[in-house]
């Protein structure tokens, strides 16, 4: 947890112990030092966070990623559709943490019914404050959970994961399911600080006209620039 469960009541506990050493702080001050404690940047932010009602997790939804503790998942009824947003707000950066952490709401489902087929996934999302990225992402799995086409948009030069504060915006993921595929794995996620709500999670079959996105797949058809060469 990086909250308090009763921040006010561990500020009174703080002033009686630093009383009984004969230094004297405010309740004010004591309730700054609890939030500094917990990583917050001040009290106001700290209550903020506490006053939120806690997320549910939509039923067959599954919680995941490198830093999932982070971060609040769930389903979000103001905006009727799933929601992750970073609940951890240090007071000051810490290398390495805000940029390579993610939590995602994921899911998986046997991969019979489009064995042999091209898979598209589409979905919507929309973003706030986001300081790494926002995004869908698609796996196709094999035997002893072997990836053979994935997918997390992290590569595109546009219509990729979403960064800073973006209204909704449509996004699609299209993979071959090759014949001796075992599951599939979808999902959305963010990767460091702010929010993502996501929505119209949808599946199609797609025909040989719609190009693959697989990051597994190598784009290129022969290796290239062997001598570092630099374009002026």
């Amino acid at each position: 947890m990086h909250t308090p469960r009763d921040p006010k009541a561990m500020a009174k506990n703080l002033r009686q112990a630093l009383a009984e050493r004969r230094i004297e702080i405010t309740h004010s001050d004591s309730l700054e030092c609890v939030a500094r404690q917990f990583g917050w940047r001040d009290w106001n932010t700290l209550a903020a966070q506490l006053d939120r009602p806690p997320l549910r997790l939509p039923e067959g939804w599954n919680i995941g990623g490198s830093r999932s503790d982070d971060y609040e998942m769930g389903f979000d009824p103001k905006e009727s559709c799933a929601l992750i947003r970073y609940s951890v707000a240090y007071a000051e950066p810490i290398p390495g943490h805000r940029g390579s952490g993610f939590g995602t709401l994921m899911q998986n489902f046997r991969a019979d019914a489009y064995l042999g087929k091209r898979l598209q996934l589409q979905a919507e999302l929309k973003a706030e404050a986001v300081t790494g990225a926002a995004t869908i992402w698609l796996r196709v799995d094999g035997d002893k959970t072997r990836a053979l086409a994935f997918d997390n948009m992290e590569g595109r030069a546009s219509e990729g994961p979403l960064t800073g504060t973006v209204d909704w915006q449509g996004r699609s993921i299209v993979l071959d399911v090759p014949s001796d595929a075992r599951s599939i794995h979808f999902g959305f996620y963010l990767r460091g600080g702010g929010s993502v709500w996501a929505r119209r999670f949808r599946f199609a079959e797609v025909d040989a006209s719609v190009d693959v996105t697989d990051d597994l797949t190598p784009r290129r058809v022969a290796p290239m620039n062997l001598d570092f060469a630099v374009v002026a």
